[in-house]
């Protein structure tokens, strides 16, 4: 019987990007089976990279990382790098990216150098693939998918004679929120009341930046006025698909700006919002692209009048909320990484195969040590 190979994947953060690429295949290759796979924020310890038949380096750019990689390089430990966004067009009202991804840093270089002397790149869409190629001809697309334990929820809906529309995001994407955020003022003013415009994830300040609008997140104990506009907070990654599902949203907005940093997303809100099936308007960009073409119903958007138009469409016709609903319920059914970690693992399986017999490697490491 073949070993099991040792996977170590080093995230850069705790949030969506470390969660999606990085714990959560690695949680799943645990539970299939399939490898022994660990997840550490930031800081591996040598005994583990020393173990290991391959590094996910995720956490890339910093000088602790390139530390790590001068370690793995020293000892003939295969790594490769991970990519979930384009790091060359970060916007500076990114407060997630800009600190880290701009021209006044070392971080691009540090990267792009640590990708150059990989084994591999993966990467989460084709687009991504094409951007990273100059780097290092090896690139292997892994989409990001959902746990359908998480996802596969009951649905609330409310009552009360409202349309709730709703955006969940976190504060990289202020841009993005502000593109459409006229077309929302003018639609839950024309309702009067009848539409409210629900955020959940950037904080309330960040959005006091993108709406002119009152922001409010309680009822007026008096009056019961609730506002147009309502901020929740974020959540912890593991109560995010309940508390999602809880808010009662019967449509939802994935604005993306049309430029590289946005076409070179992965189609991961889509996913998320059609496995509690909302019905969704989303912009123009290469991945929602590709994902109507995949069959999930998506309203497509890119102009003003494209955004009107398709918002008002859905508040106005309540059975084709209902019929979207079922269909992109239905798509969700490809999109579990309980189906597709098999496929994950073979392409990991592949790169560990195609730089040798880890005996070898590690009989070298004691030799060096």
């Amino acid at each position: 019987m073949n070993k099991k190979y040792n996977i170590v994947f080093v995230a850069r953060d705790d949030g969506g990007c470390g969660f999606y690429r990085c714990s959560q295949p690695a949680s799943f290759l645990n539970r299939t089976g399939l490898a022994n796979a660990k997840s550490v924020l930031q800081f591996p310890s040598n005994e583990d990279l020393l173990l290991a038949d391959l590094v996910v380096m995720q956490n890339t750019g910093t000088p602790e990382a390139s530390s790590v990689v001068n370690f793995l390089i020293a000892n003939k430990i295969p790594y490769i790098t991970e990519f979930d966004d384009f790091i060359f067009h970060v916007s500076p009202n990114n407060l997630a990216g800009w600190p880290a991804w701009n021209p006044s840093t070392l971080y691009l270089n540090r990267a792009l150098e640590m990708s150059r002397k990989a084994v591999g790149i993966t990467v989460s869409t084709n687009w991504l693939a094409r951007e990273f190629f100059p780097y290092n001809n090896r690139i292997y697309v892994i989409p990001n998918y959902l746990d359908k334990d998480k996802w596969d929820v009951p649905v609330v809906k409310k009552i009360d004679g409202k349309v709730r529309i709703g955006w969940a995001g976190g504060n990289a994407h202020a841009d993005d929120l502000h593109m459409i955020s006229k077309v929302l003022e003018k639609i839950v003013a024309e309702y009067k009341g009848k539409v409210v415009f629900e955020t959940m994830g950037m904080t309330r300040h960040e959005l006091s930046g993108v709406f002119n609008l009152k922001i409010t997140g309680e009822v007026c104990p008096s009056c019961g006025y609730e506002g147009e506009i309502h901020h929740h907070p974020g959540e912890e990654l593991q109560n995010y698909p309940l508390i999602l599902a809880s808010q009662g949203w019967d449509m939802a907005v994935a604005p993306v700006i049309n430029n590289s940093f946005g076409n070179a997303k992965s189609d991961l809100k889509i996913k998320e919002y059609s496995a509690l099936g909302i019905p969704i308007v989303a912009s123009k960009v290469d991945p929602y692209i590709e994902a109507s073409k995949s069959n999930s119903q998506l309203y497509l958007a890119g102009s003003f009048d494209e955004w009107y138009n398709n918002i008002r469409y859905l508040i106005d016709h309540p059975e084709e909320r209902d019929k979207i609903s079922k269909g992109n319920k239905d798509w969700s059914e490809g999109n579990w990484i309980q189906d597709n970690i098999y496929k994950i693992f073979e392409v990991y399986s592949d790169i560990i195969k195609s730089v040798g017999d880890r005996e070898y490697r590690l009989k070298h490491n004691k030799q060096i040590l």
